[in-house]
């Protein structure tokens, strides 16, 4: 007997194939380029990877220490509880205690896989479709992916070039407060500009926050990342009885662990990590032994480890801005923490000219890999012309890559007149 065929989804009249929350999921300004650096690779080109913030230190060795422990300890690799290894909530809210003088406790910490689902599941706990989340342009791109995919709007108050990024004023920021207004996003320090918040900033928008009912989410993956005598804050700094203040950190930048994706919520607000637990059960748990490795870091690590990546960073800073402004000529902003910095380009479409240093530019066998800074604003003024550039490689490979900017600039101005373009004004 033939059994009657159903039609797929895809070819079924009148039904649409995919969801509107998937079409509308922008694709990462980060790694969309990355076919073609995988191209350049592949015809035999060395590429300076400026792109994307991965690290090239190497992590504490502690954490492989805490790895092998583990594995030591038992050969069954058994789910962990939703809301994180007891011990790694404990060793965190310690190592928080000790570097910031706070007074945390492990229950207000949920383990995550990074900073990125402690983002989405704030998002999920904070506002239900459809309602807003202010953040601040030019910020964190993956912001508008986890907004799209739980169907938040995200909406944009413009930060000014000229002063560096730092926050705007509270008319500017009360003017788009809504009904449908939930919750506020800073990222400090700030990626993709660099730009380190100042307390009476934070304190600022914590008030609008209090006065308004909404909550201050705070993405603190970069915060130890300070240069030139700044002290790293944390938004658990400003008020601690507040239960607005909502912070996501992680391990992946600090101490060059990426892969481990071990991230945490940290909130005073029982309620919400209550929910956010809820949420967390559903995918069952993080990864053990990265929680347990993790946990023998924290505990173990030594101040002096984290210091010298610092003052690693800040020589690459000092590499990064001599090459941009020296060998290839631009003005860039020195950057105040983390390890991106906004370089603006002589050009009309900063993604047309990236796509070009990687599948027509070569340089003694060598180019660059940029992140086009469009992707990094919602309603993006002038950013088409903007790149942003991670420092983190080398002093060498710094300096080579200012070289080569400045060398495809010129080639691109040959080939390309008609999309050159004056420069933007100055970021200062």
């Amino acid at each position: 007997m033939t059994l009657p065929s159903r039609l797929s989804p895809l070819s079924s009249p009148g039904v649409r194939p995919f969801s509107q929350r998937a079409l509308t999921t922008p694709a990462s300004p980060i790694r969309r380029l990355s076919p073609l650096a995988a191209a350049a690779q592949a015809a035999g080109r060395r590429i300076v990877p400026l792109n994307i913030g991965q690290p090239d230190i190497l992590p504490p060795p502690q954490f492989a220490e805490g790895m092998r422990q583990a594995l030591n300890r038992s050969p069954i690799i058994a789910y962990e509880q939703s809301q994180g290894s007891s011990l790694l909530r404990e060793e965190w809210s310690a190592y928080l205690n000790r570097t910031l003088a706070l007074k945390t406790t492990p229950e207000q910490f949920l383990i995550t896989m990074g900073a990125s689902e402690a983002l989405i599941f704030l998002f999920m706990v904070c506002a239900d479709p459809g309602d807003e989340i202010i953040i601040f342009d030019p910020s964190y791109a993956n912001y508008l992916s986890f907004a799209a995919i739980v169907g938040v709007r995200l909406v944009p108050v413009p930060c000014d070039e000229m002063s560096g990024f730092h926050l705007p004023s509270v008319e500017a920021i009360e003017q788009v407060i809504s009904p449908r207004t939930r919750a506020i996003v800073i990222c400090n320090p700030n990626n993709p500009t660099g730009t380190v918040y100042r307390k009476e900033e934070l304190s600022r928008v914590l008030s609008i926050c209090e006065q308004h009912g909404l909550f201050l989410i705070s993405d603190e993956t970069y915060r130890e990342f300070v240069y030139d005598g700044r002290e790293p804050l944390s938004a658990l700094m400003l008020d601690q009885s507040s239960d607005r203040v909502l912070v996501v950190d992680s391990l992946s930048k600090r101490f060059s662990l990426c892969g481990a994706r071990v991230g945490t919520i940290i909130s005073r607000n029982a309620e919400v990590i209550r929910l956010s637990m809820v949420i967390a059960q559903a995918r069952l748990a993080g990864p053990t032994l990265e929680q347990e490795a993790a946990s023998h870091l924290l505990k173990t690590i030594e101040p002096e480890y984290l210091s010298g990546v610092i003052a690693s960073y800040e020589q690459r800073r000092g590499a990064l801005f001599s090459a941009i402004t020296e060998s290839a000529g631009l003005p860039c902003r020195l950057p105040e923490g983390a390890f991106y910095t906004l370089v603006p380009l002589p050009v009309s479409d900063a993604e047309h000219f990236c796509s070009f240093m990687l599948s027509e530019f070569d340089e003694g066998g060598e180019t660059i890999f940029l992140a086009p800074a469009d992707g990094f604003y919602i309603e993006p003024p002038r950013s088409r012309a903007y790149v942003r550039i991670a420092y983190v490689v080398d002093e060498e490979r710094l300096r080579r890559g200012g070289e080569l900017l400045g060398s495809g600039l010129a080639e691109y101005r040959k080939r390309y007149p008609s999309r050159w373009a004056h420069l933007p004004e100055s970021p200062g």
